[in-house]
């Protein structure tokens, strides 16, 4: 009766092929990798076509021999012998540090042939008390141990009767029912046992460094991601910080206004009425009177300028194309520029009522930069409207400057309209693209998606 043995074969097929490897060589691999390259989820697909070509049962081991997953494609007398395998109190311990091998069946000792093929580097051919065979290949990257391929269950030789229907007996199964499945297995040959240990070493080894090539392009992925957000959120404060701080210059020029128009004219209607008061005769009161109306009323025109800069009433009752041409006229007539308003659109239904009201700070924020910086004589001014967004072009002939002279300065105090144009499309998720050079006029173009779920939390009509 033949005993249960383990044969080392000597060649040992690798690694060391003279290709370049980028295996983690004295890299400790974390536990969370180890677990993934091991997912038996990830290796089902390419084991189970290995077991239809070779005619073999394969499964997945760790470094101590554990089964990891189930056993693929079991042949016909070790399922039936392994259905009635006594249950063994814990496994025991083997010579190299394993805990056996699922594979085997009736071993005279514990099999340890995992643990004996990562030690040798090398597949390792077991044989039990039934006369089955199996062989175990080394998962190995780099100088990480991390489990085996172990394969077989099949015969080497024509079975022998009288050993195989003593473990029947064991077992508890029919001897000759054993024995009549076993005749009708073929016998592998051992030279074909080593081609096929030879291929699943191969595949195996070249599955393991796909697996860990792909979690490390994953990982990279996730970093550059990770610092692309971090980068972007970056870039989002300092845009913030900037627009809050021309923000705050806007509260001081409406501190301004309100200080040296409306308030010097609350003092000379306060005045005039002290004066008006202490005239003598009723001619000189009605003529004082007529100069306070005219005090009050230039007041009045200012308290809707103001009004009509901080919120006009007729974007919520008119719209965005109406408010745009009513503050395009304010503008030529008070500054000489001349703003043609291109609004084909105007009678479609009405824009969301945050998107309205940031394109109407845009143009107003453009047309201010227009005035302060490009000495133009022409801006044209178009909305229009396509299925999911919104587009807003304001393209003047003035002087042009270095868009990326202007960009590559931050924290200057330049181009802060700039940076606020763009923080208000992007809190609706919009984009802004800026096309401008010395001598060429600039035209500034901005596209705000119209959905919904687009739109910032914070893009609301009083911000």
């Amino acid at each position: 009766m033949p005993l249960p043995e383990h044969r080392v074969l000597e060649h040992n097929r690798n690694q060391d092929k003279g290709e370049p490897s980028a295996q983690p060589i004295g890299v400790e691999l974390p536990p969370a990798i180890r677990a993934d390259l091991l997912d038996p989820a990830l290796w089902q697909d390419g084991l189970a076509k290995y077991a239809r070509t070779t005619h073999l049962a394969v499964a997945l081991a760790d470094a101590a021999g554990r089964l990891i997953g189930s056993i693929i494609s079991p042949q016909p007398t070790w399922s039936l012998l392994h259905a009635k395998l006594p249950p063994i109190s814990p496994p025991s311990e083997g010579a190299a540090g394993g805990v056996g091998c699922p594979f085997s069946l009736a071993p005279l000792k514990p099999c340890n042939c995992v643990a004996y093929a990562l030690a040798r580097g090398g597949f390792v051919e077991a044989r039990d008390r039934t006369g089955l065979v199996h062989f175990a290949v080394p998962l190995v990257l780099g100088e990480h141990p991390l489990g085996a391929l172990v394969a077989g269950q099949v015969f080497d030789q024509y079975p022998e009767q009288l050993p195989l229907e003593q473990v029947a007996k064991q077992f508890l199964l029919s001897p000759g029912k054993v024995w009549e499945l076993a005749r009708l297995e073929h016998p592998v040959k051992r030279a074909t046992l080593e081609v096929y240990a030879d291929l699943l070493a191969t595949l195996g080894q070249t599955f393991l460094q796909t697996c860990y090539h792909t979690i490390l392009a994953t990982e990279r992925r996730l970093q550059e991601r990770t610092a692309e957000l971090a980068e972007a959120n970056a870039v989002r404060a300092r845009l913030l910080k900037q627009v809050m701080s021309a923000r705050e210059e806007e509260q001081r020029r409406i501190a301004r206004d309100l200080h040296d128009g409306i308030g010097q004219s609350l003092t000379s209607l306060l005045l005039g009425l002290r004066a008006a008061a202490e005239v003598p005769t009723f001619e000189e009161a009605r003529a004082r009177l007529g100069e306070l109306r005219g005090i009050t009323a230039a007041l009045l025109d200012e308290v809707r300028r103001l009004a009509r800069g901080l919120r006009p009433s007729v974007l919520d009752d008119l719209g965005l194309a109406a408010v745009l041409e009513r503050y395009a006229a304010d503008y030529t007539q008070a500054h000489g520029i001349a703003v043609d308003v291109c609004a084909p659109d105007r009678a479609l239904a009405r824009l969301p009522a945050e998107v309205e009201t940031a394109l109407y700070r845009i143009a107003q924020e453009t047309l201010t930069n227009v005035l302060k910086h490009a000495a133009a004589k022409a801006v044209s001014l178009v909305v229009r409207r396509e299925s999911s967004d919104v587009h807003l072009t304001v393209d003047d002939d003035g002087r042009g400057f270095d868009n990326d002279a202007l960009l590559q300065a931050p924290g200057t105090g330049k181009g802060l309209g700039l940076l606020d144009i763009r923080e208000r499309a992007a809190l609706l998720n919009g984009s802004v693209t800026l096309e401008s050079r010395p001598g060429s006029g600039t035209t500034v173009h901005v596209c705000i998606p119209l959905n919904e779920e687009n739109h910032g939390e914070d893009s609301r009509p009083d911000r």
